[in-house]
């Protein structure tokens, strides 16, 4: 930009992954002048050990806490026995595209569509499926899998090489064997069995792919009309109302700090603001501005009334299940992870070279690549049914919130489908556990040499909801984020099952079954081989147990007005002109798995709408 410029057509508030996927998309219109503000930093002005350690696959548990993770921790949850939860959330150029741990897994068909049955209309599958394509390209994958021709976004998803041996294929064979396909594709928004799951991963440099190098590259950087701020953290949106207090609020600009200077500045907007600064951010900024609940902000701070900003928080309770394996299972990766936890330069160092030479192992991918999303466990047997008619009864939480009743009922539609996915389970042939505050917990420290395969299961669609809001002044000023997780006592009924299901069911299943140690060890501190058999143990295991996923949606949540509703299905702030918010906050019904793509997905379908509306106007 000009020296002195501060005047644009749209100021993009947040510079992360949905953020980035609107000023490119914006951008592409030379006309328009679009200013990004990001608090975080771009790559190179990071250290460089920090840049290497974000570009490389596997590195990314060692962000956490460290200058690109804003490290974030909730207030203590009830539902877990009063835990406290700290989780990490990308504070850089690229936001959490850049710290996550890359799967790239689109949401099922039923649960868009489910977005577009609560009063969204453009939001079903058909549509949504159509902007999803145009964020990635299939730079990889094996022979198997028939590769969506019709994707060619900037982002690159890999594929791991092989699903037809070692660990993959004992993964697949034995979800077959459960009576399910086995290996499918990720990307199709089908429903129950086995998936392959790939990585945001260029496998020609061997180095993450995200928002910042995908829809940030150094010709889309050079355009004349897009200008991008680092180090600055917006403080509100400068909105204007007319002198009679009737009509819209429109927002004319905003107010944002410089980190290293201090200086307080103004941006302004001809056109538009978006707020696209994460699920926590963008409540934040919403409420700091004075959009939120009334009686909340009170009367003397609030501009517009918006009782939903803040709220329908949602997230995936998750659950780890270590089972030690044979002595002639195949290889895992706890010989690695013991030898880099011992920092032994043979192996790290061969390692490394295999990665910088070929692209390949430990450090070229996240290491996950397979799962499953099955239905209820039992549901195909008529005592199952029964089963499952008993506690939906049984765990019915009267409501008069319009949303609460539409939820559940969206919900109990996929608990009662054999065909619908109400668990969500990813499988790794490495030992992995949890600590009290969900940060990852080290292998076993005793010098064993015990070998190990885990299955994180995830709940995908809680009915639990919980709260993001600003509270106290001045320099005690903070979020307060209550995840609510497991509060809706359906959710513990539900996950107790799936759980109690891995334990009994698929690490009794072959090919599987062979290669697991009989009576062997679980995860320190977890119930020993056979105990999960009482469900009240199993319900007991995951309040003491379960976190977190790193999967938040839903604060800015695009619903109608009346039913807590943020923004309508424009990405517009109720009660604003022109003022919209465009990031994993408006997802109304959270995705079944890790929400990356969708927020790619909601990115690429909000740039259009937005830039129709510029367009139009």
């Amino acid at each position: 930009m000009a020296p002195g410029t501060d005047t644009f057509d749209v100021v993009v508030v947040g510079g992360g992954t949905a953020g980035l996927v609107v000023a490119s998309r914006l951008s592409e219109d030379p006309a328009l002048q679009v200013l990004v503000l990001e608090a975080g930093q771009d790559l190179s002005q990071l250290p460089e050990n920090l840049a290497q350690t974000v570009m490389t696959p596997a590195g990314y548990s060692q962000l956490y806490k460290t200058a690109v993770d804003w490290d974030l921790k909730t207030i203590p949850q009830t539902g877990l026995k009063g835990r406290e939860l700290r989780f990490p959330q990308g504070k850089m150029l690229g936001g959490s595209s850049g710290l996550n741990g890359l799967s790239f897994t689109a949401s099922a068909q039923a649960v868009v569509d489910g977005w577009a049955e609560l009063g969204n209309p453009g939001w079903d599958w058909p549509s949504f499926s159509q902007s999803l394509a145009e964020a990635y390209t299939v730079a990889k994958a094996p022979s198997s899998l028939v590769t969506h021709g019709g994707s060619q976004g900037p982002l690159k998803v890999a594929y791991a090489d092989d699903y037809s041996s070692g660990w993959p294929k004992v993964w697949a064979d034995t979800i077959v064997s459960l009576g399910f396909p086995g290996a499918q594709d990720t990307l199709t928004g089908q429903a129950a069995g086995g998936l392959m799951i790939p990585d945001t991963v260029d496998p020609t440099t061997g180095m993450r792919s995200y928002a910042a190098n995908a829809y940030l590259s150094p010709e889309i950087r050079g355009r004349a009309n897009l200008t991008v701020l680092t180090g600055v953290e917006v403080n509100k949106v400068l909105l204007s109302k007319p002198r009679d207090g009737d009509g819209d609020a429109v927002a004319t600009g905003v107010e944002y700090t410089e980190a290293t200077t201090g200086a307080t500045k103004t941006a302004t907007a001809r056109r538009q603001v978006v707020i696209s600064a994460g699920t926590f951010g963008s409540p934040k900024i919403l409420e700091l501005s004075g959009i939120g609940d009334a009686r909340r902000l009170g009367a003397d701070r609030v501009i517009v009334d918006v009782p939903g900003v803040g709220e329908n928080l949602q997230n995936h309770p998750m659950l780890t299940m270590s089972f030690e394996v044979a002595d002639t299972a195949p290889l895992t990766k706890d010989p690695f992870i013991r030898a880099a936890m011992r920092q032994d330069q043979e192996v790290l160092g061969a390692a490394m070279s295999e990665y910088i030479e070929h692209h390949t192992g430990v450090f070229a991918s996240s290491g996950v690549t397979s799962a499953a999303q099955l239905p209820l466990p039992g549901l195909e047997t008529s005592s199952g049914k029964k089963e499952l008619e008993s506690i939906l009864n049984n765990n019915k939480v009267l409501s008069s919130d319009p949303f609460a009743v539409a939820h559940e009922r969206f919900i109990r539609s996929i608990l009662s489908s054999p065909t619908e996915a109400s668990g969500y389970y990813i499988f790794g042939p490495a030992y992995a556990d949890l600590n009290a505050d969900g940060t990852n917990a080290p292998p076993p420290l005793d010098g064993s040499e015990d070998n190990y395969v885990t299955v994180v299961f995830i709940l995908p669609h809680p009915l639990s909801r919980g709260s993001v809001h600003v509270v106290g002044a001045g320099a005690d000023k903070r979020l307060a984020i209550d995840l609510r997780l497991l509060s809706h006592p359906l959710d513990l009924e539900v996950m107790a099952r799936h759980v109690q299901f891995i334990e009994q069911g698929l690490a009794t299943t072959e090919p599987l079954a062979q290669w697991l140690k009989v009576n062997g060890k679980r995860a320190i501190g977890a119930p020993g081989a056979g105990a999960l058999k009482d469900l009240e143990v199993v319900k007991e295991f995951i309040k003491d147990r379960a976190a977190g996923a790193h999967h938040y949606t839903g604060s800015c949540s695009m619903l109608p007005r009346e039913m807590g509703g943020v923004v309508d299905p424009q990405l517009r702030v109720y009660g604003t002109t022109n003022l919209r918010v465009c990031d994993a906050s408006i997802i109304p019904l959270t995705p079944r798995a890790n929400p990356q793509a969708t927020v790619y997905g909601v990115a690429e379908h909000g740039a259009k709408l937005i830039r129709s509306s510029l367009l139009s106007g």
